[in-house]
């Protein structure tokens, strides 16, 4: 139903006045405030152009489209989820996602997964079972057919994970949903071992950015406006570097921490508005990070990487596989005597015949990408599909799927 411009009016006085009224956060006060300025400063300017769009968005009924397009390295189905820097492809192929937007992106995700969850079999209306509540009201709810963990008040949960130092190189990564102009904050907490935040990366409106450590704001960056549907925020880190991401973007390049002693993590949802389905969380990924790629070929003759994503049951190579993908391109390049044998492995879910097919198509793909973009001769690369046979962990756990879900790429 359409509102009349009268009452759309009333919802942007509203939504001034919760800026200007809602308690003050020691957190993110000044970003608050900045909203508030905009706002302002764009219903002076600009009436008429945000009544327009207030009605358009209005007929949406607040909900997210149904069309969202996913942006998430989440792997599933035996994917294996993303490592490198020389010369991505610039468009798309049949065995490649477009890479065009990730010539800077250097996010490598982590190899040996601590925490990992998707939510795949929780209830819906229930609390996410593999996390605990600190304040709040949380709920699981489906949306495109995929879990959310969904917010419908300000509060904060966390991972159930052992409070320890975490590892001195570690990544974590985080589907969020960006929906409205008023659709809040979405934020990832360090905590210390009394539980206090010594630490943050946020995002607010689907734009705006900020890190914070030990009491010091260190980054904050304006992004453009994220379209509405599923996006990933993102942590690389070391004992003395921090590096934040809010999909292919880098926010924050941190390149010394001192006195920074986490041991684990909380989410802060913060919603303005009670949207149905809008403030929501999805896939949380937290991983050590281990040796080089070079370093493990030096070694054990072999790599093993989940720095090569997919989409559930597809063998097109995602976009931000590109890091990894370069740096196994780079290696090929500076050494012309190297042969590698291109292995994809699954987790156990599903048919033993339909994992092999798939992680044999998905082990092509990435030859492929090597020979088109580095010019690599064929007669230098093997493949083979695996699927389930080989496990590195148990297939009882989603860590351990999660674990098992990989590429290796082997020294001939």
């Amino acid at each position: 139903m359409r509102r009349s411009p009268l009452a759309v009016l009333v919802t942007l006085a509203i939504a001034l006045s919760l800026l200007s009224a809602a308690p003050a956060s020691a957190q993110f006060g000044k970003l608050k405030d900045k909203v508030k300025q905009k706002v302002e400063k764009k219903v002076d300017q600009k009436t008429d152009q945000a009544i327009d769009k207030t009605i358009d968005d209005a007929t949406t009924s607040g909900k997210v489209s149904k069309d969202e397009a996913p942006a998430t390295d989440a792997p599933e189905d035996g994917a294996a989820p993303a490592a490198g820097g020389a010369a991505p492809a610039a468009g798309g192929s049949a065995v490649a996602e477009d890479m065009t937007l990730y010539t800077k992106y250097d996010f490598v995700p982590g190899d040996k997964v601590i925490f990992y969850d998707d939510l795949a079999h929780e209830e819906m209306g229930e609390f996410p079972s593999r996390w605990n509540l600190d304040r709040g009201v949380f709920e699981i709810a489906t949306v495109d057919k995929r879990n959310w963990i969904l917010c419908t008040d300000r509060g904060k949960i966390s991972p159930r994970i052992k409070a320890e130092p975490l590892p001195d190189k570690y990544t974590v990564e985080m589907d969020f949903a960006s929906a409205l102009d008023q659709d809040g904050w979405y934020s990832i907490h360090w905590v210390d071992a009394k539980g206090n935040s010594i630490g943050y990366v946020t995002i607010g409106y689907s734009y705006m950015t900020e890190v914070h450590l030990l009491d010091k704001t260190v980054a904050g960056k304006d992004l453009e406006k994220l379209p509405v549907g599923r996006h990933v925020m993102r942590i690389m880190a070391t004992k003395s570097t921090i590096k934040c991401y809010i999909d292919q973007q880098r926010i924050a390049n941190v390149p010394k921490v001192e006195g920074f002693e986490p041991v684990g993590f909380e989410v802060e949802m913060n919603p303005y508005f009670e949207h149905t389905q809008v403030n929501r969380i999805g896939t949380f990924r937290y991983a050590e990070g281990g040796k080089s790629m070079r370093e493990q070929l030096d070694e054990a003759g072999r790599i093993v990487t989940h720095g090569i994503l997919f989409d559930s049951g597809s063998d097109r190579i995602k976009a931000e596989s590109v890091k990894t993908l370069n740096d196994i391109g780079a290696m090929l390049a500076e050494d012309a005597a190297l042969r590698l044998s291109i292995e994809g492995h699954t987790d156990a879910d599903g048919a033993d015949a339909d994992n092999l097919k798939l992680s044999q198509a998905r082990a092509a793909s990435v030859r492929t990408w090597l020979m088109d973009n580095f010019k690599v001769d064929g007669g230098r690369l093997e493949t083979k599909g695996l699927g389930e046979t080989k496990p590195i962990d148990v297939n009882t756990s989603p860590e351990g799927k999660a674990n098992n879900r990989r590429v290796e790429l082997v020294k001939l």
